[in-house]
């Protein structure tokens, strides 16, 4: 496979407006997000954040350091979860997804971006509910790779820190 051409930092800030899970308006989503580095469909080793307190505008400030083999055909993707179901079936705790192509990123190589995504229905995950929301991330395409990149490095955050059940 080879070792990795670049690496990214990805710095998950916080989300707005995430949907509903439930029916009943007192339950609100405690939301997780995964990030996965994916090339020509073939997705790479997932990193995840703690769930976020139970809430439609979650926040997590939790940096990851992730491999990127080929900036050019790579994508970033960040799914959006809802941990607190217990009982999910058939992916029903989606709740939406950011996918950003890298090579747009290539041309700001090694200056950080902070920028706010729209939240879209998954193209290979479908669910009843449409998704919503606004998730607002921290970015900086690095090459050389940062030493360690291959680690999760998680940032300070307020919220109570727990392992996740895989989505």
């Amino acid at each position: 496979m080879g070792d990795p051409a670049a690496s990214i930092s990805v710095k998950i800030l916080k989300a707005d407006g995430v949907r509903m899970n439930s029916d009943n308006a007192d339950v609100k989503p405690a939301v997780l997000a995964q990030l996965r580095i994916n090339i020509g469909g073939r997705g790479e080793q997932a990193f995840r954040t703690g769930p976020a307190a139970a809430s439609t505008s979650p926040e997590w400030n939790q940096q990851f350091f992730l491999p990127v083999k080929d900036p050019q055909t790579s994508q970033l993707e960040c799914t959006l979860w809802d941990d607190s179901d217990a009982n999910a079936k058939n992916h029903s705790n989606f709740l939406g997804e950011v996918i950003l192509n890298l090579a747009k990123l290539v041309p700001y190589k090694g200056q950080y971006i902070e920028q706010v995504f729209d939240v879209k229905q998954g193209k290979t995950i479908k669910t009843d509910k449409p998704a919503s929301g606004k998730l607002k991330m921290g970015l900086q395409l690095d090459s050389p790779p940062v030493p360690g990149a291959l680690n999760q490095q998680a940032a300070p955050s307020t919220t109570k820190q727990q392992d996740p059940a895989p989505p």
